[in-house]
């Protein structure tokens, strides 16, 4: 959203071919490779286990799926970069140093560490990091009462009392039943991953 070249890339992980968007940066830096994005609202993305696997959506609203995802995260050589747009009209940026998703057996848990940025607060690193992933059919959250990802509309790595953040809720609603990042609202996202390595200097 934030940087001039745009392209569309075809990749097929997995056997989960998914139309995805990718972004170069600077031509010194890998290309970030976006695997969620939430700006029209035009695609549901209070789905079961077995879409969120396959992957969905379209270039306004996408996720890539859980199974590439780990597939290109295996090896432990990926960073994170995760840009956020608060109803309030605020632009917040968290970056973490290390990214990766775990295999099927392990429910695509996700480890993640390395927090900065401007962003409020880190939501994801503290509350997420080795959590499974949750959908409304796949109950694999901390919280044993409920089902977070049915209270929260989306499917996510939901932590301790369902953790902090969201930005796979409702995009038309506010608040713990919308897209959330500790206690703001978002009416924007996404979530971008690329190998660690950048010249000194470049973003």
């Amino acid at each position: 959203m934030f940087l001039d070249i745009w392209f569309l890339l075809i990749i097929g992980l997995a056997n989960y071919p998914l139309q995805i968007r990718a972004e170069d940066e600077k031509k010194t830096c890998p290309a970030w490779t976006v695997f969620q994005l939430r700006d029209c609202g035009l695609v549901d993305f209070f789905r079961g286990w077995d879409d969120y696997v396959k992957g969905f959506g379209n270039p306004g609203d996408l996720w890539l799926g859980l199974e590439s995802l780990h597939e290109m995260t295996k090896e432990g050589d990926m960073e994170l970069k995760i840009e956020m747009i608060t109803t309030d009209g605020i632009y917040w940026v968290a970056r973490y140093s290390g990214f990766r998703i775990g295999p099927g057996s392990d429910k695509y848990r996700l480890l993640v560490s390395g927090f900065s940025g401007n962003a409020s607060y880190d939501a994801l690193q503290y509350w997420s990091s080795n959590q499974q992933f949750s959908t409304k059919d796949a109950d694999h959250d901390d919280t044993l009462t409920i089902n977070c990802a049915s209270r929260h509309e989306g499917g996510w790595w939901f932590g301790r009392r369902c953790g902090s953040c969201n930005l796979n809720g409702n995009f038309n609603k506010t608040a713990y039943n919308g897209m959330w990042w500790g206690a703001s609202s978002l009416r924007f996202s996404e979530m971008k991953i690329r190998k660690r390595f950048c010249l000194a200097g470049e973003i």
